[in-house]
């Protein structure tokens, strides 16, 4: 019983950095694309091939972490891109910063 304690803290961990990595996907297409559709998002960073649940649960963080947000159309645009004009420049969150959201 000893040893499942480290594998379930190397499974917890691995999966949070494949989450922060999912997060960058998305923030970076949407940085080279500006506001796209959910779909199209979706197609441009490969989510489908993520697992179930995975795209969906990335951007809902993506944009908890204001690296995107959600327009009236059902679109998403970056953050600090052209969509928003009182964002201030250099503000994206840092992974540090991501790292404690889950200490909540």
């Amino acid at each position: 019983m000893a040893g499942t304690a480290g594998t379930a803290s190397r499974t917890s961990a691995m999966a949070e950095q494949r989450l922060d990595d999912e997060i960058e996907q998305i923030t970076h297409a949407l940085q080279e694309a500006g506001p796209t559709s959910r779909d199209q998002l979706e197609q441009a960073v490969g989510g489908r091939s993520w697992g179930p649940g995975r795209f969906r649960r990335a951007l809902r963080e993506s944009e908890r972490e204001s690296r995107a947000k959600s327009l009236p159309n059902g679109s998403y645009a970056p953050r600090d891109g052209p969509a928003r004009p009182d964002s201030a420049p250099g503000d994206p969150m840092t992974s540090g910063d991501r790292g404690r959201r889950r200490q909540r």
